[in-house]
């Protein structure tokens, strides 16, 4: 006897729901599930988790781990949601990471991408001009992805390069 139909339907949604929020295919996932429900659950929560890529890259919030409880908190954020503990904020500027870097040739030009880059959705440095730089990620692959994105959606073109911040 095999397992009843609502257990199965549950089990391959929550497989493809872990499978998406810890950075792998969300419908694999699901199509996996619908063959071996609990055999795909276990597996995938025993996946480590990827560095979101694509789009994903682009939306999701800078997050770092709460040092009290490890949950996700926001880099800027002062005190955890989850725990109550308070932490010391990270602002932007001050992390090192891979990051987009565009270069404006004039003064003009980067008053023109900075302008820009405030109504795109994406961890923006604009504090060392002629660059603008989008970012930090903590993977290359992250930065890789928003170049792409932005020279494809907003005609803005640079290099992915590593940005080191002393503290």
């Amino acid at each position: 006897m095999g397992v009843p139909l609502p257990l199965w339907l549950i089990l391959t949604g929550m497989t493809a729901y872990v499978a998406s929020t810890r950075g792998r295919s969300g419908p694999r996932w699901f199509a996996i599930a619908l063959f071996l429900p609990g055999v795909a659950l276990i597996a995938v929560l025993l996946m480590p988790r990827l560095a979101k890529t694509g789009v994903d890259a682009l939306v999701h919030e800078d997050l770092r781990p709460c040092p009290a409880c490890t949950q996700a908190i926001k880099a800027a954020a002062s005190r955890c949601k989850r725990c109550g503990a308070e932490v010391e904020p990270i602002a932007l500027r001050n992390r090192s990471g891979w990051v987009a870097r565009i270069t404006a040739h004039t003064d003009d030009e980067f008053e023109r991408m900075a302008a820009q880059m405030t109504l795109i959705d994406i961890p923006t440095i604009l504090d060392e001009a002629p660059h603008v730089f989008a970012g930090p990620f903590e993977e290359k692959a992250e930065a890789q992805n928003v170049l792409k994105y932005l020279k494809s959606n907003h005609d803005l073109d640079g290099l992915v390069t590593w940005r080191s911040v002393t503290r």
